[in-house]
């Protein structure tokens, strides 16, 4: 009986005892509707609800098409009511998927040439189809091949699709049946779990790792709770805490690179996830992180300890995604967001996120499946979204065509409009303008970015001393704070201090060593030292005039927009737009108010330091009004940087936009060649199957040829605007 119901049209509740066949529509429709996270059960009450007229005829073998236990109903002539055992039907679901994913899969069909890499998925991305007649080694690649920026945005998708350790312990053995997307990384992962290495340390294969691993690497200061070098193991209700994966810049979810998170987010997964990817693809260029900044100087470490990776890792350029550099460090945007780097073109990098996004409906269902089921159900679903991202691929492109020219338009716009108003403010030569703008905020960012002072290692050196100092102060007064708040704010703020403390202390040590300072030699570096207070009144000296500098553009930032404003009249988007800006800038001013004096308290006493009242801060936002410091050399250098930001902003996103419209040119080609090869090698295999009578893969080959048809008829029809490419 089993053996005809894939004729039928049904799937079986089970191969060993048939007891109910389902119509395949049925379970087709369960796996749209679970992607938005509707449970089994309420889809199997469903069934029942619309099925509960229908006659069940009395079967006494108990194989009837139905799962009704009311068989004295039945012998006495009334209609049985249909019941669905929402165990039965999901165990129906999950085989049926199951069989549907392997038998999809070109390899099982026999199809040869095709790429089966990571990014095999990406008609964009994968290397190039190699039909049997044009299979050679210098057929894998194209000259543009070497051009194109191979990339990829990692991420980690916490508890939404994490499992709860008490649900299916009894099969926590249990394999799962499909490793497309979780693979090779994945079983690494478990392997050093269960090894109780999964750690930075271990990867890295040092003795110490953490404080070492960022002391001299990242400029930027801001607060990321994502970006934590290591992560322990925590006893909690969850045993498997997330997934983290990655996908190309098209959207497609990478294969092979997916793990489950054994522990809290760390760097390890990342490691090991791009150890993996750069071995079987060396010409990935780009990736994205939320915490690039942070990760570069790690992978740096990790590259060089690892001598099996090909020599393209070196020169992997990693970047922080365009919206989540938002929330970083004005100097960590411009120098680790891929909107300022050069050749990134706009590959935005939150294509990840999209793709959490679209699975988030699913966690509240996969965290109380068995291992297993869940891994698999997993599965489905990114392969779900890989097929939809297939079928859609020309409209991608014809969608990122529009959408790069539209920005050239808009960008070619914003440039002539920032030269004029630079013009207008007599600077005239806004390129020069931007680039102190960048040295303004950057320069002051981190010690040693300033290599041409004299002696900018001394500032460097005094500048780590005054954080030991105020660190150290802070360790001390942090139980003060139960004052005014909880016990668990106290260990966060002590813990985090003496984080702090010991990356500091690392970068001190490092300096030392560098400039062949003795213990006799730093022991004198404190104040009432010659070559200490000398440094420390240049450090000064530089700090407070970029202070200064940037409150006087931030003002300059305010008046026009307090002037932009009144120009807008009603209220809309675009004033509450500008209102939120005005708001930042504000607060930005305050804040540089405060490191302002923190530097003229040290350069004159703290009771010399003349501070502005609140009515004089206001007073500044008006139209012409200067800060008190205000001179001829520094209201130049306040418009340059006003001038010079505008600019660069403008200028990077229109060289972005231009980047992305060369990149688009090339997905065109790559996108033809795909189809043209995956063409060829489908029907290969096509013949060859129905040469030997395989009627099933026969058909599944047509359907897959049928596909490779539909996107070559979009192509041409999107021909005469992609013409222009």
């Amino acid at each position: 009986m089993s053996a005809d119901f894939g004729k039928s049209g049904c799937f079986v509740s089970s191969p060993v005892d048939p007891r109910t066949w389902y119509d395949l529509q049925v379970h087709k429709a369960y796996g749209v509707l679970c992607c938005d996270g509707l449970s089994v059960t309420a889809f199997t009450e469903y069934l029942a609800a619309i099925a509960a007229d229908v006659p069940v005829p009395y079967a006494g073998s108990g194989s009837s098409g139905s799962e009704s236990s009311a068989s004295d109903d039945a012998e006495d002539g009334r209609a049985a009511q249909v019941t669905v055992d929402h165990r039965r039907f999901f165990a129906s679901f999950m085989a049926c998927q199951r069989a549907r994913f392997k038998s999809h899969s070109l390899q099982r069909l026999g199809v040869e040439g095709m790429d089966t890499g990571p990014l095999c998925a990406c008609p964009f991305c994968a290397l190039r189809p190699q039909p049997a007649d044009e299979r050679t080694a210098e057929a894998t690649r194209s000259p543009e091949d070497e051009a194109y920026p191979l990339a990829v945005a990692m991420d980690a998708c916490g508890n939404k699709l994490g499992h709860y350790t008490a649900c299916g312990a009894a099969s926590r053995d249990q394999l799962p049946r499909l490793s497309r997307y979780f693979g090779p990384v994945d079983a690494r992962v478990r392997a050093l779990h269960l090894q109780g290495r999964l750690d930075l340390k271990s990867a890295l294969g040092e003795a110490e790792a953490g404080a070492e691993a960022e002391a001299d690497a990242c400029v930027c200061q801001s607060s990321l709770h994502c970006s934590r070098p290591q992560a322990s193991s925590s006893a909690g209700p969850l045993d498997v805490h997330g997934v983290c994966g990655a996908v190309c810049v098209h959207g497609f979810p990478v294969r092979g690179v997916f793990c489950d998170m054994q522990t809290p987010e760390q760097f390890a997964y990342y490691l090991l996830m791009l150890g993996h990817l750069v071995k079987q693809r060396p010409d990935l260029k780009h990736v994205y992180m939320d915490f690039g900044c942070r990760f570069k100087r790690t992978w740096e470490r990790y590259v060089a300890r690892r001598r099996d990776l090909p020599q393209s890792a070196a020169q992997l350029k990693i970047m922080v995604n365009w919206m989540h550099g938002a929330g970083h460090d004005l100097a960590c945007q411009l120098t680790n967001s891929g909107r300022f780097t050069e050749g990134a073109g706009r590959q935005i990098g939150e294509e990840i996120e999209q793709l959490w996004s679209s699975t988030k409906p699913v966690g509240p269902l996969a965290r109380y499946m068995t291992l297993s089921r869940r891994r698999d159900f997993i599965e489905m679903t990114l392969e779900t979204v890989s097929d939809g991202k297939l079928k859609r691929v020309v409209q991608l492109l014809v969608g990122s065509y529009r959408r790069t020219l539209k920005k050239i338009r808009e960008h070619e716009s914003e440039v002539a409009s920032a030269m004029s108003a630079a013009q207008r403010g007599r600077i005239n030569d806004p390129p020069a303008a931007a680039a102190q703008y960048v040295r303004s905020i950057v320069g002051s960012s981190s010690p040693g970015m300033i290599p041409d002072e004299p002696d900018a290692w001394q500032m460097d050196y005094v500048l780590l001393r005054l954080r030991r100092k105020e660190m150290g102060q802070l360790t001390a007064k942090a139980p003060s704070l139960a004052v005014v708040s909880s016990s668990s704010a106290v260990t966060l703020a002590a813990a985090s201090t003496s984080t702090q403390i010991s990356k500091v202390d690392t970068a001190i040590r490092r300096l030392e060593e560098a400039h062949e300072l003795l213990p006799d030699d730093w022991k004198l570096w404190k104040p009432s030292y010659a070559p200490f207070d000398a440094a420390l009144q240049r450090l000064c000296d530089r700090e407070i005039n970029r202070c200064q500098a940037r409150i006087s553009a931030n003002i300059l930032e305010v008046q026009h927009g307090q002037q932009e404003r009144a120009q807008a009249g009603c209220a809309d988007r675009e004033t509450k737009r500008i209102q939120s800006r005005l708001k930042r800038k504000r607060a930005q001013i305050r804040t540089s108010l405060d490191e302002m004096y923190v530097w003229q308290g040290l350069q004159l006493g703290a009771e010399r330091v003349m501070r502005l009242t609140e009515e004089q801060v206001k007073a500044l936002y008006v139209p012409g009004q200067q800060p008190p410091w205000s001179t001829p050399a520094s209201t130049l250098e306040a418009q340059q940087i006003f001038h010079g930001r505008k600019y660069h902003e403008s200028a990077t996103e229109l060289a972005r936009a231009r980047e992305q419209l060369r990149y688009v040119r090339m997905d065109k080609v790559r996108l033809e060649t795909w189809i043209q090869g995956a063409a060829a090698c489908v029907q290969a295999a096509r013949d060859r199957r129905a040469a030997v009578g395989c009627a099933g893969s026969t058909y599944l080959l047509d359907r897959r040829l049928g596909e490779i048809r539909v996107l070559r008829a979009a192509l041409a029809a999107n021909e005469q605007l992609l013409a222009r490419l």
